[in-house]
């Protein structure tokens, strides 16, 4: 008899059976009763995998549209290759599987019994669905998405230190009045910039207009479009001196929209992006961006999974990396004002 068919005379899902054989909080004491009365009546023995000692990790993918999982020019795809390198130089496989719609019920579909572990992609995850993490009924890690306020094992990006960079250089190039391109598409890792860019700007004594923080779609198509409407619908928009954009794909779309106005980057309006994803390294001008290091990110992602499996007492952690920056040609330092 396998879980799925144990699931199915339980009336559970397969879910909630790996929760009960693996020791796991997630289930209700009746429904863990009814669970184990049927493992009893049926004789049913856990196979080794079952009992965690397979070395294959789950890789979950959440596309909640798929704007930043999927067209981010490569930024997932980087992370999760340096994920697999590492799993296969500690001898363990990772297999793929995309999740979508609500988390909780795509969880108490999935039999779980043939991993040690999971890997959550969770950069669109949204804050209602945090929570349903907990059903994952093996040791998991989120990548991408530093989970505020769940005590869950996580490895992302230092959105604080980085937008702190970004601004500082901001700063140190002698522009005083900055705008902001915020995404369209609610992220944590948006929310997260947006936060540290009203404080920092702040603190930095920026001049930031109502005006000038616009919000615009975070694929390099979208970003373009709303930027040309914006920049149409007000010709007489002021620009900031710079713009600081929630990735590299805002700022690179809103580029293209800001020369086709006759916009002259960086003599007339500045931009500085963040990721650093290829094409900002062969764009006209190449993009002054904050460089994320995916590869780190996906290493330690496995190391902190490993973690999990190897000690029963290791304390969740969060593991968030500082980028750096990259000087290119959207930035001109030192022309506008005095530092």
């Amino acid at each position: 008899m396998t879980i799925r068919e144990i699931a199915d005379v339980a009336g559970v899902s397969p879910a909630a059976v790996s929760i009960v054989l693996n020791g796991r909080k997630g289930v209700s004491d009746e429904t863990r009763k009814r669970i184990r009365k049927v493992i009893d009546e049926t004789g049913y023995t856990p196979n080794p995998r079952t009992k965690n000692s397979s070395r294959t990790v789950l890789c979950i993918k959440y596309l909640h549209g798929g704007v930043l999982v999927e067209e981010n020019e490569g930024f997932i795809s980087a992370i999760v290759s340096a994920m697999a390198e590492r799993c296969r130089k500690e001898e363990y496989t990772l297999v793929q599987i995309e999740a979508r719609g609500d988390m909780a019920e795509w969880i108490r579909g999935v039999d779980f019994s043939p991993y040690c572990g999971a890997i959550v992609i969770a950069t669109e995850l949204p804050r209602e669905m945090y929570d349903s993490l907990q059903a994952i009924p093996v040791p998991f890690v989120s990548v991408d998405n530093m989970m505020p306020g769940m005590h869950y094992s996580c490895v992302g990006i230092d959105n604080r230190e980085n937008v702190h960079t970004a601004l500082a250089y901001i700063h140190s190039c002698g522009y005083r009045r900055v705008g902001y391109l915020r995404s369209a598409y609610h992220a944590e890792n948006f929310t997260a910039r947006a936060e540290a860019f009203e404080k920092y700007s702040r603190e930095m004594g920026f001049t930031v207009r109502p005006e000038d923080v616009r919000e615009i779609m975070a694929t390099m198509i979208g970003a373009h479009e709303d930027m040309r409407k914006l920049l149409e619908a007000k010709p007489d928009w002021e620009l900031p001196e710079c713009f600081f954009a929630d990735n590299d794909t805002v700022a690179l779309g809103a580029i293209k929209a800001l020369k086709e106005a006759g916009c002259r980057i960086p003599e007339d309006v500045a931009v500085i992006g963040f990721d650093n994803i290829p094409y900002s390294a062969i764009s006209t001008p190449t993009l002054t961006t904050i460089h994320v290091q995916r590869d780190l990110i996906g290493r330690q992602a496995v190391r902190q999974l490993l973690y999990i499996l190897r000690d029963a007492g290791f304390v969740s952690a969060k593991t968030s990396f500082v980028g750096n920056l990259v000087e290119r040609g959207s930035m001109n330092a030192g022309q506008r004002h005095p530092a």
